[in-house]
Protein backbone atom coordinates (compact mmCIF):
# COMPACT_ATOMS: atom_id res chain seq x y z
CA UNK A 1 0.00 0.00 0.00
CA UNK A 2 1.34 3.42 -0.98
CA UNK A 3 0.21 6.46 1.00
CA UNK A 4 0.34 9.90 -0.64
CA UNK A 5 -0.38 13.22 1.07
CA UNK A 6 -1.54 16.15 -1.05
CA UNK A 7 -0.34 19.18 0.86
CA UNK A 8 0.40 22.89 0.91
CA UNK A 9 -0.29 25.20 3.85
CA UNK A 10 -1.58 27.87 1.48
CA UNK A 11 -5.26 27.47 0.68
CA UNK A 12 -6.78 27.60 -2.78
CA UNK A 13 -3.82 26.05 -4.59
CA UNK A 14 -5.62 22.98 -5.95
CA UNK A 15 -5.04 20.30 -3.29
CA UNK A 16 -8.60 19.02 -3.18
CA UNK A 17 -9.13 19.19 -6.94
CA UNK A 18 -5.86 17.34 -7.49
CA UNK A 19 -6.72 14.59 -4.99
CA UNK A 20 -10.21 14.27 -6.49
CA UNK A 21 -9.03 13.81 -10.07
CA UNK A 22 -6.07 11.57 -9.27
CA UNK A 23 -8.30 9.26 -7.22
CA UNK A 24 -10.49 8.60 -10.27
CA UNK A 25 -7.48 8.03 -12.52
CA UNK A 26 -5.98 5.50 -10.12
CA UNK A 27 -9.34 3.77 -9.58
CA UNK A 28 -9.99 3.47 -13.30
CA UNK A 29 -6.52 2.02 -13.70
CA UNK A 30 -7.70 -0.99 -11.66
CA UNK A 31 -6.21 0.20 -8.38
CA UNK A 32 -8.14 -0.01 -5.13
CA UNK A 33 -8.10 3.54 -3.78
CA UNK A 34 -8.86 5.09 -0.41
CA UNK A 35 -9.38 8.85 -0.20
CA UNK A 36 -8.92 10.34 3.26
CA UNK A 37 -10.16 13.86 3.93
CA UNK A 38 -8.38 15.13 7.05
CA UNK A 39 -9.32 18.77 6.52
CA UNK A 40 -12.08 20.11 8.83
CA UNK A 41 -13.41 22.15 5.90
CA UNK A 42 -14.45 18.84 4.32
CA UNK A 43 -14.14 20.13 0.75
CA UNK A 44 -13.09 16.77 -0.67
CA UNK A 45 -15.94 15.06 1.16
CA UNK A 46 -18.43 17.52 -0.32
CA UNK A 47 -17.31 16.47 -3.81
CA UNK A 48 -18.92 13.10 -3.13
CA UNK A 49 -21.72 13.64 -0.62
CA UNK A 50 -23.80 16.43 0.88
CA UNK A 51 -24.20 14.67 4.22
CA UNK A 52 -21.37 12.75 5.87
CA UNK A 53 -22.39 9.58 7.69
CA UNK A 54 -21.14 9.41 11.27
CA UNK A 55 -19.45 6.03 10.80
CA UNK A 56 -17.51 7.47 7.84
CA UNK A 57 -16.04 10.47 9.72
CA UNK A 58 -12.24 10.71 10.16
CA UNK A 59 -12.91 12.48 13.48
CA UNK A 60 -13.53 9.06 15.02
CA UNK A 61 -9.80 8.27 15.11
CA UNK A 62 -9.43 10.91 17.82
CA UNK A 63 -12.29 9.28 19.77
CA UNK A 64 -10.74 5.80 19.91
CA UNK A 65 -12.93 4.49 17.10
CA UNK A 66 -12.26 3.44 13.50
CA UNK A 67 -14.23 5.09 10.69
CA UNK A 68 -15.48 2.84 7.91
CA UNK A 69 -14.47 3.60 4.30
CA UNK A 70 -17.47 4.23 2.05
CA UNK A 71 -17.41 3.08 -1.56
CA UNK A 72 -18.21 6.08 -3.79
CA UNK A 73 -17.36 4.47 -7.14
CA UNK A 74 -15.91 1.17 -8.30
CA UNK A 75 -12.46 0.76 -6.69
CA UNK A 76 -12.80 4.15 -4.95
CA UNK A 77 -13.51 4.54 -1.22
CA UNK A 78 -13.76 7.61 1.02
CA UNK A 79 -13.21 8.44 4.67
CA UNK A 80 -14.63 11.94 4.99
CA UNK A 81 -14.53 14.88 7.38
CA UNK A 82 -16.52 17.86 8.51
CA UNK A 83 -16.16 20.84 10.84
CA UNK A 84 -16.52 18.63 13.94
CA UNK A 85 -12.93 17.49 13.34
CA UNK A 86 -11.65 20.98 14.20
CA UNK A 87 -12.15 20.56 17.94
CA UNK A 88 -9.14 18.22 18.01
CA UNK A 89 -6.84 20.59 16.11
CA UNK A 90 -5.02 21.86 19.21
CA UNK A 91 -4.94 18.55 21.08
CA UNK A 92 -1.27 17.93 20.50
CA UNK A 93 -0.62 14.93 22.72
CA UNK A 94 2.06 12.75 21.15
CA UNK A 95 -0.34 9.84 20.62
CA UNK A 96 -2.61 12.05 18.51
CA UNK A 97 0.07 12.47 15.84
CA UNK A 98 -0.05 8.73 15.06
CA UNK A 99 -3.83 8.23 14.89
CA UNK A 100 -4.04 8.13 11.09
CA UNK A 101 -1.02 5.85 10.82
CA UNK A 102 -2.63 3.40 13.24
CA UNK A 103 -5.86 3.44 11.24
CA UNK A 104 -4.21 2.89 7.85
CA UNK A 105 -2.05 0.02 9.07
CA UNK A 106 -5.25 -2.03 9.21
CA UNK A 107 -6.53 -1.07 5.73
CA UNK A 108 -6.10 -2.99 2.49
CA UNK A 109 -5.78 -0.65 -0.50
CA UNK A 110 -3.31 -0.14 -3.32
CA UNK A 111 -3.15 3.64 -2.95
CA UNK A 112 -4.24 6.00 -0.16
CA UNK A 113 -4.61 9.67 -1.11
CA UNK A 114 -4.83 12.08 1.83
CA UNK A 115 -6.21 15.60 1.38
CA UNK A 116 -4.74 17.86 4.08
CA UNK A 117 -5.79 21.24 5.50
CA UNK A 118 -4.03 24.53 4.58
CA UNK A 119 -1.77 24.36 7.63
CA UNK A 120 1.14 22.31 8.94
CA UNK A 121 -0.46 21.39 12.27
CA UNK A 122 -1.73 18.17 13.85
CA UNK A 123 -3.79 16.89 10.91
CA UNK A 124 -1.13 17.45 8.25
CA UNK A 125 1.48 15.92 10.58
CA UNK A 126 -0.75 12.83 10.91
CA UNK A 127 -0.84 12.59 7.12
CA UNK A 128 2.94 13.03 6.72
CA UNK A 129 3.84 10.51 9.42
CA UNK A 130 1.90 7.76 7.64
CA UNK A 131 2.80 8.76 4.06
CA UNK A 132 5.39 7.50 1.63
CA UNK A 133 5.11 10.55 -0.61
CA UNK A 134 3.96 14.17 -0.59
CA UNK A 135 2.45 15.87 -3.64
CA UNK A 136 2.61 19.67 -3.50
CA UNK A 137 0.12 21.57 -5.70
CA UNK A 138 1.08 25.20 -6.18
CA UNK A 139 -0.70 28.21 -7.61
CA UNK A 140 1.00 31.09 -9.37
CA UNK A 141 1.78 33.49 -6.54
CA UNK A 142 4.80 34.65 -4.57
CA UNK A 143 3.07 33.51 -1.37
CA UNK A 144 3.08 29.97 -2.72
CA UNK A 145 6.85 30.05 -3.12
CA UNK A 146 7.25 31.07 0.51
CA UNK A 147 4.81 28.39 1.62
CA UNK A 148 6.58 25.75 -0.46
CA UNK A 149 9.85 26.37 1.38
CA UNK A 150 8.09 25.87 4.74
CA UNK A 151 6.40 22.72 3.46
CA UNK A 152 9.65 21.13 2.35
CA UNK A 153 11.27 22.00 5.67
CA UNK A 154 8.37 20.34 7.49
CA UNK A 155 8.80 17.20 5.38
CA UNK A 156 12.45 17.01 6.45
CA UNK A 157 11.55 17.51 10.12
CA UNK A 158 8.97 14.73 9.98
CA UNK A 159 11.50 12.40 8.36
CA UNK A 160 13.96 12.98 11.19
CA UNK A 161 11.61 13.15 14.16
CA UNK A 162 9.24 10.34 13.13
CA UNK A 163 12.01 8.30 11.47
CA UNK A 164 10.12 7.81 8.21
CA UNK A 165 11.21 7.55 4.58
CA UNK A 166 8.85 10.32 3.48
CA UNK A 167 9.73 11.81 0.08
CA UNK A 168 8.39 14.70 -1.97
CA UNK A 169 6.97 13.10 -5.11
CA UNK A 170 6.74 16.42 -6.91
CA UNK A 171 5.46 19.97 -7.26
CA UNK A 172 2.43 20.60 -9.47
CA UNK A 173 1.64 23.98 -10.99
CA UNK A 174 -2.17 24.32 -10.88
CA UNK A 175 -4.69 26.79 -12.31
CA UNK A 176 -1.92 28.28 -14.42
CA UNK A 177 -2.48 31.15 -16.86
CA UNK A 178 0.56 30.63 -19.02
CA UNK A 179 0.34 33.95 -20.86
CA UNK A 180 0.87 36.00 -17.70
CA UNK A 181 4.31 37.41 -16.95
CA UNK A 182 3.91 36.35 -13.31
CA UNK A 183 3.45 32.74 -14.43
CA UNK A 184 6.71 32.87 -16.37
CA UNK A 185 8.49 34.48 -13.43
CA UNK A 186 7.25 31.92 -10.87
CA UNK A 187 7.88 28.98 -13.19
CA UNK A 188 11.45 30.14 -13.84
CA UNK A 189 12.13 30.42 -10.11
CA UNK A 190 10.72 26.95 -9.51
CA UNK A 191 12.83 25.48 -12.30
CA UNK A 192 15.94 27.12 -10.88
CA UNK A 193 15.34 26.04 -7.28
CA UNK A 194 13.32 22.81 -7.53
CA UNK A 195 14.05 21.51 -11.02
CA UNK A 196 14.14 17.86 -9.95
CA UNK A 197 10.80 18.11 -8.18
CA UNK A 198 8.71 20.15 -10.62
CA UNK A 199 6.41 18.09 -12.84
CA UNK A 200 6.57 18.86 -16.56
CA UNK A 201 2.78 18.84 -16.75
CA UNK A 202 1.06 22.11 -15.85
CA UNK A 203 -2.67 22.16 -14.98
CA UNK A 204 -4.21 25.13 -16.84
CA UNK A 205 -6.78 27.45 -15.28
CA UNK A 206 -10.33 26.85 -16.47
CA UNK A 207 -13.86 27.42 -15.19
CA UNK A 208 -14.66 23.92 -16.51
CA UNK A 209 -12.91 22.46 -13.46
CA UNK A 210 -15.27 24.21 -11.03
CA UNK A 211 -18.22 23.20 -13.18
CA UNK A 212 -17.24 19.54 -13.12
CA UNK A 213 -16.65 19.58 -9.35
CA UNK A 214 -20.07 21.18 -8.99
CA UNK A 215 -21.50 18.12 -10.75
CA UNK A 216 -19.42 15.79 -8.52
CA UNK A 217 -17.65 14.48 -11.61
CA UNK A 218 -14.03 14.61 -12.80
CA UNK A 219 -13.44 16.91 -15.74
CA UNK A 220 -12.49 14.03 -18.01
CA UNK A 221 -16.11 12.85 -17.67
CA UNK A 222 -17.75 16.23 -18.27
CA UNK A 223 -15.25 17.56 -20.86
CA UNK A 224 -13.21 14.58 -22.14
CA UNK A 225 -11.20 16.48 -24.76
CA UNK A 226 -10.58 19.62 -22.74
CA UNK A 227 -6.98 20.76 -22.16
CA UNK A 228 -7.38 20.31 -18.40
CA UNK A 229 -8.60 16.73 -18.90
CA UNK A 230 -5.53 15.96 -20.95
CA UNK A 231 -3.29 17.69 -18.41
CA UNK A 232 -4.53 15.55 -15.52
CA UNK A 233 -4.02 12.39 -17.57
CA UNK A 234 -0.47 13.50 -18.44
CA UNK A 235 0.22 14.31 -14.79
CA UNK A 236 -1.02 10.87 -13.78
CA UNK A 237 1.43 9.22 -16.18
CA UNK A 238 4.29 11.28 -14.71
CA UNK A 239 3.26 10.34 -11.18
CA UNK A 240 3.23 6.63 -12.01
CA UNK A 241 6.76 6.86 -13.38
CA UNK A 242 8.04 8.70 -10.30
CA UNK A 243 6.39 6.25 -7.92
CA UNK A 244 8.44 3.45 -9.45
Amino acid sequence: MVNISVANQKGGVGKTVTAFHLSYLFARDNKKILLVDIDPQGNLTSCFTEELEEENNIRLIFEKQNPKPKEVEKNLFLIGSDITLSKYETDSKLENFYKLKNLLENQDFDIVLIDTPPSLGLFTSNAFITSDFVLAPLDISKFSLIGLKDLLETVEKIKVNARTNLKVLGIILCAAQERLNLYKEIKNKLEETYKGLLFRTVIPASVRVKESIGESKPIFDTSPNHKVSNAYKDLYEEIKVRMK
